[in-house]
């Protein structure tokens, strides 16, 4: 799951740089996902906060935060367990006269689904993550409705990668959540475990891959108790890899139902965002050039519970 960019942290903080330790199977900390997530974080407010984030990746986001943001303490937690000890490595090489407040939950952590996760949300001001918001290609649920809408995945999305569950999630593992249609279940489900286990007045900040509209993912918010707001965006490059079948899926879903006017997936095929394309308008370029260049927003969410 993707952290904050630690270069623009090194350059303008007036430390000296240092070097970040990355293995290939995780995400890299200084692409424009990471760079935009950092200046959300610049403006949400972290200073004297507990903050927790759910997919603490290589550490760059707890050292950030601790660091430049002035969080009191930063909890954090990962499915993959490999990367929590490699989070502790960097946070010691990047923020050394920091490091001791960063506590994290060690080994697997799906959302913050054990004990020692929740104790420690409990006591969280501020909830942090970018988690993934296209289904696994290889799960059954997610293949039948590709396949059902004629859409199907390309070759390098079904590669069993090392760093699969950072990209994709597991589908039918979050089927009961209604906004899961529209590839939010895995951000959908950490919202209610928010308002189930944690504070009542914590606040969550959020990453997300606006290809469905930032209007839906606001919608998710309002429907679980979050009311939301913008707080930095940027339109970046489409990974070639990345899976858009399921957003054509679903432009071909709403087809003849009257509602394809009001959803259509949002794609862009210049960085200024001047040429709109659907997702299904972005494909049919992708399969004439595999190499097109393509853009989406991605932007930062901040979501407050009323009081």
């Amino acid at each position: 799951m993707a952290d904050a960019s630690i270069s623009d942290m090194t350059n303008h903080s007036g430390h000296e740089p240092v070097s970040l330790e990355r293995p290939d199977y995780a995400f890299d900390p200084t692409d424009p996902w990471t760079r935009t997530f950092q200046e959300g974080l610049k403006r949400a407010e972290l200073s004297g906060k507990s903050v927790y984030e759910v997919g603490v990746g290589t550490g760059t986001n707890a050292a950030f935060v601790l660091r430049d943001c002035g969080a009191s303490v930063f909890y954090g937690s990962d499915l993959d367990p490999r990367l929590v000890e490699l989070a502790q490595r960097n946070v010691r090489s990047l923020a050394p006269h920091q490091a001791s407040r960063f506590q994290p939950v060690m080994g697997a952590v799906s959302l913050v689904d054990n004990d020692e996760a929740r104790a420690k949300l409990a006591k969280t001001d501020v909830i942090i993550a970018c988690l993934p918001q296209v289904g696994d290609p290889n799960d059954e649920h997610f293949t039948s409705f590709r396949n059902e809408h004629s859409s199907a995945a390309p070759m390098e999305a079904e590669d069993p990668s090392e760093d699969h569950i950072a990209h994709y999630y597991p589908w039918k593992s979050f089927d009961e959540y209604p906004y899961n249609s529209v590839g939010l279940g895995l951000n959908e489900a950490l919202l209610r475990r928010i308002r189930e286990f944690g504070a009542a007045e914590a606040q969550v900040v959020m990453n997300f891959g606006c290809r469905i509209g930032t209007e839906l993912i606001f919608e998710m918010f309002r429907a679980n108790g979050f009311e939301p707001e913008k707080l930095a965006s940027r339109l970046v490059l489409q990974h070639a890899g990345t899976d858009i079948s399921f957003f054509v899926a679903l432009e071909s879903a709403l087809k003849g139902t009257g509602l394809e006017k009001d959803f259509t997936c949002k794609f862009f095929a210049d960085p200024e965002g001047e040429e709109k394309l659907s997702a299904s308008q972005a494909q049919a370029l992708l399969d004439e050039d595999p190499q097109v260049p393509l853009y989406h927003e991605v932007c930062v969410i901040r979501g407050v519970q009323p009081a």
